[in-house]
């Protein structure tokens, strides 16, 4: 990767060493994470952009749906480049939770957590944009 290659010159070679299965170009959105904004195809990777992560996803927007104890679900729309951290941030608002208490993201209700610097577009199918979340207390060891 050259100095300065846009965004669709990343994505292509991406596609060449076969990172995005059988995708094609026109079909891939890429978004740098925790951004609520996608970068355009010309725009151009520079070496500001160096140590900052990227997300390339087939989905401009996921649905998550959070269900929180005996709260009804409730579903928000973020970018696939969205950090777990900023959804657990989101979920803690909307559900009126204390901010100092630790939450975790699970893709079934005994699952593990998920990691807090994952991507919810890692999560989504790719198909229907949505991913299911619950949302769960950290677990604490008293000793």
């Amino acid at each position: 990767m050259g100095e300065n290659d846009t965004v669709e010159a990343v994505l292509q070679l991406l596609i060449k060493d076969g990172n995005l299965g059988s995708t094609k170009l026109e079909e891939i959105f890429l978004f740098e994470e925790d951004s609520d904004d996608e970068l355009p195809s010309h725009h151009k990777i520079t070496p500001q952009h160096h140590g900052k992560r990227f997300h390339a996803h087939t989905c401009r927007h996921v649905e998550v749906v959070f269900k929180y104890v005996d709260q009804p679900p409730v579903a928000h729309s973020f970018r696939p480049g969205a950090t777990i951290r900023k959804l657990i941030k989101w979920a803690k608002e909307h559900f009126k939770l204390d901010p100092k208490e630790k939450f975790d993201l699970r893709l079934s209700a005994e699952g593990e957590p998920l990691p807090l610097d994952a991507h919810i577009g890692t999560y989504a199918d790719r198909h229907t944009c949505k991913v299911t979340v619950y949302l769960t207390p950290t677990h604490r060891i008293n000793g």
